[in-house]
């Protein structure tokens, strides 16, 4: 009878100390936390191409921040529509925690990203709008008000008679769209100031095609405003094909090594540089925002900042032009 009170008392002993320390460890030792996951999807994942490695940073340096998990991938081209679709449908496979991506503007893309939403996956789109029946949130810079910084410098670099055209990549582009608003905006005042849009499919080739045929049927054509690199690169070629050096100014967009080199020869007269560390810094601090549970705001704008022979050299715009990226 003594041994079994013993037994009893002892299993009672042995219930209480496991119970107390069950209770001790998970009230007074910190357990860490649940690891965070991001998988960032670019537009395009090329080493060459520093805006995108740019952005690249910034979501490596949110996630290093914060103590989360980050993969970043993308297709080598932004026009490899297939890769990303392929991205995301690995992802769907995964089950990943939270996707920030760059889409590129096809409706295959948009209907990948409508299946992410449907698996409750937090998603975050940055730097292209996409048109979701329920919108997720956004990062990017203000496409329409770099639009109207390059209407304004366009205006101060023509004297306040502009006698120009717009190239844009594609007709179907969400950010050509908001920038092409904004310059003819910038330029409604002046009666006869844009020619037209001519669009380039994002060929460097086209542009200097669509330049060089403007400037033919248009002797007094005084500027050209491109909405992205490559435009910018073949109406430069044009340019200087047609030795306008100077008689044609050339409006930009962001800055790389070739448009660098045309700020300096004075052929790209001036450019609106988007601020593509923030894009990525601040994609990456929303999609860890909504994965605990805090409310985000629906849209978060980055702005622009107008770029010219004469500032290219202060210390702000240097950080701009050449960013510190780990390669």
């Amino acid at each position: 009878m003594r041994i079994q009170r013993a037994t009893l008392l002892m299993t009672i002993i042995f219930i209480a100390s496991v119970i107390y320390i069950i209770l001790y460890f998970k009230l007074f030792i910190p357990t860490p936390e649940q690891e965070r996951n991001i998988t960032v999807i670019l537009k395009e994942h090329n080493i060459r191409s520093d805006f995108w490695q740019t952005v690249s940073a910034g979501a490596q340096a949110a996630a290093k921040e914060a103590g989360a998990g980050i993969t970043i991938t993308g297709p080598l081209q932004e026009t490899d529509i297939e890769t990303q679709i392929q991205l995301l449908e690995e992802v769907l496979g995964q089950k990943q925690q939270a996707v920030v991506i760059a889409p590129i503007n096809d409706d295959r893309v948009t209907a990948e990203l409508k299946k992410v939403q449907e698996a409750n996956i937090p998603l975050v789109i940055i730097d292209t709008p996409v048109s979701l029946k329920s919108a997720a949130p956004f990062v990017s810079n203000d496409h329409t008000a770099a639009g109207v910084q390059a209407g304004k410098v366009t205006l101060t670099q023509t004297g306040n008679n502009p006698k120009s055209v717009i190239i844009g990549d594609f007709v179907t582009s969400g950010v050509s769209v908001e920038r092409e608003k904004g310059v003819r905006t910038a330029l409604l005042p002046y009666s006869g100031s844009v020619y037209g849009t001519y669009y380039c499919s994002d060929s460097e080739e086209r542009a200097f095609l669509i330049a060089k045929t403007i400037m033919k049927d248009h002797n007094d054509l005084n500027a050209i405003i491109a909405l992205n690199e490559s435009a910018a690169l073949g109406a430069a070629n044009a340019i200087k094909d047609a030795n306008k050096t100077g008689l044609v100014k050339l409006i930009g967009f962001d800055t790389s090594n070739y448009e660098i080199r045309l700020l300096e020869e004075e052929t790209l007269n001036a450019t609106v540089v988007q601020q593509p560390f923030n894009i990525g810094y601040l994609g990456v601090q929303t999609a860890l925002d909504l994965l605990e549970g805090k409310k985000v705001r629906p849209m978060t704008y980055t702005n622009s900042i107008v770029v010219t022979k004469e500032n290219m050299y202060s210390p702000e715009n240097q950080k701009l032009l050449f960013p510190f990226i780990d390669k």
